[in-house]
């Protein structure tokens, strides 16, 4: 019997025919909630399922990976996660385990989150640089990674998307803490190290339900502008902080939202040598704490 790892998408719609087919097929169906805010959307549109579904914790698919894997070699288990499953490394080792038990493993692909705000941003797909996860303060983490690579991928005129992070319990972080967090840490960086604060300078696209039938965009001159934003914000969500926009990019992004984008989508005060300067300075500063 096979492993099935495969991707529920962002919304209903996004289910593919060949989850649909596993799931007819399944004998155990784990759905994995806690790595996507909103998402008890999911058990409600597995209903038809319902006796066999088992909602997975973090720790069951972690640390109890051998016993999902074990039970796959007398059952058709179908692991469920949000977006597609194998961006993320825990169903990554699963399926490596599987392999090394001489278990038959399958991925089916689901609709991305993470790939969908990039494309619908209006930015260039092939202009992203590395993405990372700004972490809520339940970690209990200094977030200094999340600067460094804005600063490396502003380095080489590359866009930063940022993940918010989701705590265990399904709440994502809000993205006008997100904004404060970002601002907080760069202000404290800029003060120890002597540099200049480019974050603070940059504008941002702020993306809600990426992937859903009714996705959301704000564009903000700046972050201190999501940090006081009063409207409710659709998520799940995230925040790309663009590097100056080309000319065909600028188009699409003012003819998309009908809006007059200002200079600093263009052009910065400050230029890509002191971006670099900056992201290895943080980088020896933050490896040396």
């Amino acid at each position: 019997m096979p492993l099935v790892l495969a991707g529920y998408g962002v919304y209903k719609g996004s289910f593919t025919l060949e989850l649909l087919e596993a799931l007819d097929r399944a004998d155990v169906v784990y759905v994995e909630l806690y790595t996507a805010p909103h998402s008890n959307w999911v058990l409600e549109a597995l209903k038809p399922w319902s006796h066999k579904v088992r909602a997975a914790s973090r720790k069951s698919l972690e640390e109890g990976s051998a016993r999902v894997v074990e039970e796959a070699a007398s059952k058709f288990v179908v692991v469920m996660s949000p977006g597609d499953p194998l961006i993320a490394t825990t169903h990554h080792a699963l399926l490596a385990e599987s392999r090394v038990r001489g278990v038959e493993a399958r991925y089916i692909p689901g609709v991305s989150g993470v790939c969908s705000a990039k494309a619908y941003s209006g930015l260039s797909y092939y202009r992203f640089g590395r993405t990372v996860t700004i972490p809520g303060p339940w970690r209990g983490v200094k977030p200094y990674t999340p600067i460094l690579t804005i600063y490396g991928n502003l380095c080489i005129d590359a866009h930063t998307l940022l993940l918010l992070d989701v705590a265990d319990e399904g709440a994502q972080l809000d993205p006008r803490e997100a904004a404060a967090i970002l601002l907080e840490v760069e202000d404290e960086v800029s003060r120890e190290l002597g540099l200049k604060e480019i974050v603070k300078g940059t504008p941002a696209i702020l993306i809600g339900g990426a992937g859903t039938p009714e996705p959301e965009t704000m564009l903000y001159e700046s972050l201190q502008d999501i940090e006081a934003e009063s409207r409710t914000l659709k998520q799940p969500s995230s925040i790309i902080m663009p590097a100056p926009l080309n000319p065909i990019e600028k188009w699409l992004i003012e003819t998309t939202y009908s809006k007059k984008l200002g200079e600093t989508w263009t052009r910065r005060n400050y230029n890509s040598r002191i971006a670099c300067e900056a992201y290895a300075r943080l980088k020896e500063f933050s490896y040396s704490l």
